[in-house]
């Protein structure tokens, strides 16, 4: 097995949750989330932050005290919201760019990393450990069958190159739904990185404090087709895939909290 490292998008925060702290610093029965996946992660981790919540994060993750691992954080860039005077992160599509820029890079090519493992910090059943997300493809995607073919969610499409339908774009039918859970060859992420200014960014509206309003974002999967070999893993939601997205409902804190008693 090639050494990896994991690097975890902890940039969002719990606001549709009616939270004002970072999303990785939801608890789930007295863990957080970013402690749930770190005690799965090997020695080698990065966190992904916002401008906004990196003093918050850094704080709580070395107030964990975790021994055997060595855990460094870089920020994505954050960018105006039109129409109003404040910032927001550009997006996850940020990763490549700011995580190459940034000696968390470094310390991966110091410590012989050759795959990275990419969890977001609001799936508490992340597995970066899991086996098939080390296997030879330059990238590897882990996808669960969609609830309906409404469920609000990206989707999987095979082709020549991986890519993934934004649910807002296309709802089609009940195709694999994309979990955010992926890995790629370092090579990948540096080439990714290099490519990024051809990766366009896309106006998305959102509501904010109550207004409608636009952001330019770009999202980490835009830059899948730069693959040059991929594979699609299916694996069962009930143990892969139970993302907090909302505080009731379906992929929400409430659905959490029940799965992980």
């Amino acid at each position: 097995m090639k050494k990896y490292g994991v690097v975890i998008l902890a940039a969002g925060d719990a606001t549709r949750l009616q939270m004002d702290i970072p999303k990785g610093l939801i608890e789930i029965h007295n863990s957080s989330l970013l402690k749930r996946i770190l005690e799965k992660c090997p020695k080698n981790v990065a966190i992904m932050t916002s401008k906004k919540n990196h003093k918050k994060i850094e704080e709580h993750v070395l107030s964990l005290q975790l021994e055997g691992k060595e855990i460094t954080f870089f920020s994505q860039k954050s960018a105006l919201i039109e129409g109003l005077d404040k910032e927001s992160p550009i997006g996850n599509g940020d990763l490549f760019r700011a995580f190459y820029a940034s000696s968390s890079y470094q310390n991966f090519l110091n410590n012989q990393v050759e795959r990275v493992v990419v969890c977001p910090v609001d799936n508490p059943l992340c597995q970066p450990d899991f086996p098939y997300l080390q296997g030879s493809a330059e990238l590897i995607v882990l996808g669960v069958k969609k609830r309906s073919a409404s469920e609000s969610v990206g989707t999987v499409i095979l082709g020549d190159k991986l890519s993934v339908k934004e649910y807002t774009e296309e709802k089609s039918g009940l195709g694999l739904a994309y979990t955010g859970i992926f890995s790629a060859t370092i090579d990948f992420f540096k080439r990714a990185a290099h490519m990024d200014s051809m990766v366009k960014s896309q106006l998305i509206e959102k509501i904010h404090e109550g207004k409608k309003v636009a952001k330019q974002e770009k999202f980490v999967f835009d830059f899948f087709p730069l693959a040059k070999s991929y594979e699609l893993v299916e694996v069962h939601r009930q143990s892969h895939f139970c993302p907090i997205k909302r505080a009731f409902g379906e992929d929400s804190l409430e659905e959490a909290l029940r799965i992980l008693q």
